[in-house]
């Protein structure tokens, strides 16, 4: 039989039993405490990631990209910050150290987070990995609305007792005014150029950009001072607090950097934040720089505001026709036992 009949057929083989390529890298994702510990602006958790080779050894030397997403728009009730839903947390560059990079965040809203990883070596090899994690929202949370709406459902019978022996006209303009006093209820940047700290020939200089809720801002920080001379590495010590609520939402410790380090970070809340950078570079004084940014809130959206509203009037209204109900039944009632009494004593 001719050579050439085993050739298609040797090379079946030869592909079949070939060995598959394993991973090069392996990334892992770690929170402490544990992700299912955590509840929205409770605590910071710290945040590590791990970047192993495929023997399993810390790979040595490496940068990863980092992109955290927050959770999609609920499909009925918002969280505590609409306008954050579905947008971009953070996004930076971090080398490993050791293996590893990590780094405090302070969760703002519950629900499902995307967090996007991807690591390069310093010879050009790639590798990427996605995270879904989730957050949950605290328990005393749903316990604290369960109470308000009783408490809503308990005015809604209250008035609708009450107003009954007025007349349809009278309900439905108490009604009227319930939907406003719910509505009432549930409504319940500076170009930073500035603020370096000037210790000897150089100092840190930190940069923010207007912040606004709901879209990143950039947040910069850069050796200044002699720019004739290389920069010195640094250890970079980055921390973003929320002084009203006495919060540290974001910070990343002792940051190998050289010269400069810039990520763009979403303020969440429309208050004043305050970011602070510290540097170490050997054999020279600690740098310091200090800024306080005011952020622009926005107004929450229809689609957040709308559904949350209408359950509470819907409390209310569900009060409201039991109110009615039980006050038309004791008064039926009374007029019946009324009637009987004066057949009773008239009975002719």
């Amino acid at each position: 039989m001719p050579l050439r009949t085993f050739l298609p057929l040797f090379g079946l083989v030869v592909f079949l039993g070939s060995p598959v390529r394993a991973e090069e890298f392996n990334i892992y994702f770690k929170a402490s405490p544990r992700l299912e510990l955590l509840h929205p602006y409770s605590d910071p958790a710290t945040l590590t990631l791990l970047v192993t080779g495929a023997d399993g050894r810390p790979v040595a030397q490496g940068s990863l990209a980092i992109r955290l997403d927050t959770p999609k728009p609920g499909r009925f009730f918002s969280t505590d910050f609409p306008f954050v839903e579905g947008s971009r947390l953070l996004e930076m560059n971090l080398p490993l150290r050791q293996g590893k990079a990590d780094w405090k965040y302070l969760f703002p809203i519950r629900g499902e987070y995307l967090l996007i990883v991807d690591f390069a070596s310093p010879d050009g090899r790639k590798a990427s990995k996605t995270f879904n994690f989730t957050i949950r929202e605290n328990r005393q949370k749903w316990f604290f609305l369960g109470l308000f709406s009783l408490a809503l459902f308990i005015f809604g019978v209250v008035a609708g007792r009450i107003f009954t022996s007025l007349g349809s006209h009278h309900v439905t303009g108490v009604a009227v005014c319930l939907l406003l006093a719910v509505e009432g209820l549930m409504s319940l940047t500076e170009n930073a150029a500035g603020q370096a700290t000037r210790q000897g020939e150089q100092f840190g200089w930190l940069e923010i950009d207007p912040a606004t809720v709901g879209i990143p801002t950039s947040v910069r920080w850069r050796l200044a001072g002699d720019e004739q001379r290389e920069k010195p590495p640094a250890l970079l010590t980055i921390t973003i607090t929320h002084p009203e609520k006495s919060k540290m939402v974001f910070a990343i410790e002792r940051l190998a950097v050289t010269g400069e380090f810039a990520m763009n970070f979403q303020f969440t809340d429309g208050a004043e934040y305050r970011i602070a950078a510290v540097a170490f570079i050997a054999g020279r004084p600690m740098l310091r720089t200090e800024r306080n940014i005011a952020v622009v809130a926005v107004e929450p959206p229809a689609r957040a505001m709308i559904p949350a509203i209408s359950f509470l009037v819907a409390i209310v209204a569900v009060g409201l026709g039991v109110g009615r109900w039980s006050k038309g039944r004791a008064t039926k009632s009374w007029n019946n036992r009324k009637e009987h009494i004066e057949r009773k004593q008239n009975p002719l």
